[in-house]
């Protein structure tokens, strides 16, 4: 029998990836879960992945959860914390609104008899700083989704992903050059030979839920890293000029000038322990998943990005 996927989030970057990997595989039924079902982005991909089931769904909604998890045997889940709405609650006091949504996945997906969830999660960086930098909330929230996943095991069967540094935000980080208003920065506030498991998510992630959802064995809970390997924070800028042609250079800011406490300790924590805590494990075990990871050259040749507007 052909199993039933249901993909929460799948107008995003990371659902768009799982729904556009299984639906070449042509091995699911695949039902994408969008709070607007008939919008743009959804259009889009209707247009792009034919035989798709399209529900409405918000996590916010345990009533809309269950009923679009109906029949499913496999839940893609996620959660985004920079949504307006998630800020905006953090903003009042609650920091516990991204773990809320996702817990909402979880109890909807046992309600309704599904049989596994596949969760896109991350590192407590309160754990792999030993407590030090403890307030990376859209870190927290994730990993404490994780946790209550792994709580309910004998309700239902968890398998984690966890996506590496998006390559995507160094092109949020440029701008240009104030001195010569000609060089292309990328100011991160990251020391330049830091080691980030880097990630395209939009190419990457769908191909590792395509492998974990094939080797249910192997992968029963534990951590699969969607990442082809560590580069340096620096590595991005040297890939985009050797694609381009233009001049660029990396920048190191300080960590107190984005404005941000949260992300000031999430900086603060990758510099002094590194993302995924320095493990490399990974890097050999990803080579046997039938995808080629994306590289910081590949990923500027596949952009087709050439440095922000000088408008």
């Amino acid at each position: 029998m052909t199993k039933l996927v249901a993909i929460v989030g799948a107008t995003g970057l990371q659902g768009s990836s799982v729904l556009k990997s299984l639906h070449a595989t042509g091995k699911y039924k695949l039902r994408a879960l969008s709070r607007n079902p008939d919008g743009n982005q959804a259009a889009s991909l209707k247009a792009k992945y034919s035989g798709v089931e399209w529900v409405p769904a918000n996590l916010d909604d345990t009533a809309s959860l269950r009923k679009a998890f109906q029949g499913a045997n496999t839940v893609f889940g996620v959660t985004q914390f920079f949504q307006k709405d998630i800020m905006e609650r953090v903003e009042h006091g609650d920091v516990d609104a991204e773990y809320n949504q996702g817990k909402n996945i979880v109890d909807a997906a046992i309600a309704a008899g599904v049989d596994s969830i596949v969760l896109s999660s991350i590192d407590s960086m309160k754990q792999l700083s030993h407590g030090k930098y403890p307030g990376v909330l859209h870190f927290e929230g994730k990993h404490k989704v994780e946790e209550y996943l792994t709580s309910l095991s004998d309700k239902v069967k968890g398998y984690f992903v966890y996506l590496g540094f998006y390559m995507e935000n160094f092109v949020d980080f440029s701008r240009i050059s104030p001195e010569d208003n000609k060089t292309i920065e990328f100011t991160v506030p990251l020391k330049p030979t830091t080691k980030l498991p880097l990630v395209d998510t939009a190419n990457d992630t769908g191909p590792v839920v395509a492998y974990v959802l094939e080797h249910p064995e192997e992968c029963l809970g534990t951590v699969v890293e969607v990442s082809g390997g560590y580069y340096e924070a620096q590595d991005m800028a040297k890939a985009f000029t050797e694609v381009t042609g233009k001049p660029s250079r990396y920048v190191q800011i300080p960590y107190d000038s984005i404005g941000s406490d949260e992300l000031g300790q999430m900086f603060k924590g990758q510099d002094e322990f590194g993302y995924y805590g320095g493990r490399t494990e990974f890097i050999e075990r990803n080579k046997e998943i039938n995808h080629t990871f994306t590289t910081p050259t590949s990923f500027w040749k596949n952009r087709g990005w050439t440095g922000p507007s000088t408008k």
